[in-house]
């Protein structure tokens, strides 16, 4: 029991000097079971885009922006998924949709969708979005948490 109060002690030092780094490409297997835990550069996040070419450099940008807006929650997350979609219409005004899921260890996984017409503000509105749905999911579970308590 101390030895796992004193690693979650560390983890959370370590996460106040990460918080706003960036997500990791990929976590090994063997570190994700032993982990428990992760902190931002730990969590992996995955950018996907199954049939379509992305702009330049928005795999990295996707990885830092995504530590920066919602790294601050980091013990809580598990992993991250970004996808990108073209939806674009018949008449071919481009139109990009983006998803990002980020499942959570204690709560709901949380999932948004954002579009635009380039990939980079349709990632830019839905980071947004996840930033303050992950706030709220996670505030949420702390107000049941203490109203458990008082009872």
């Amino acid at each position: 029991m101390a030895t796992k109060r004193r690693s979650l002690t560390t983890k959370k030092t370590v996460q106040r000097k990460e918080r706003r780094a960036a997500f990791a490409e990929t976590t090994p297997r063997a570190i994700k079971r032993a982990a428990g835990a992760t902190t931002t550069s730990e969590t992996p996040l995955h950018v996907r885009a199954p049939g379509l070419v992305l702009e330049d450099g928005l795999r990295e940008y996707a990885r830092q922006r995504t530590g920066f807006r919602i790294g601050k929650f980091g013990l809580e997350i598990t992993r991250v998924s970004v996808r990108f979609e073209d939806i674009s219409g018949p008449k071919g005004a481009p139109v990009y949709d983006c998803r990002i899921k980020v499942v959570l260890r204690t709560a709901p996984d949380v999932m948004v969708s954002q579009s635009d017409e380039t990939q980079r503000a349709a990632f830019d509105k839905a980071v947004g979005a996840a930033e303050r749905a992950v706030r709220r999911t996670l505030e949420r579970k702390d107000r049941t948490a203490k109203r458990a308590r008082a009872r």
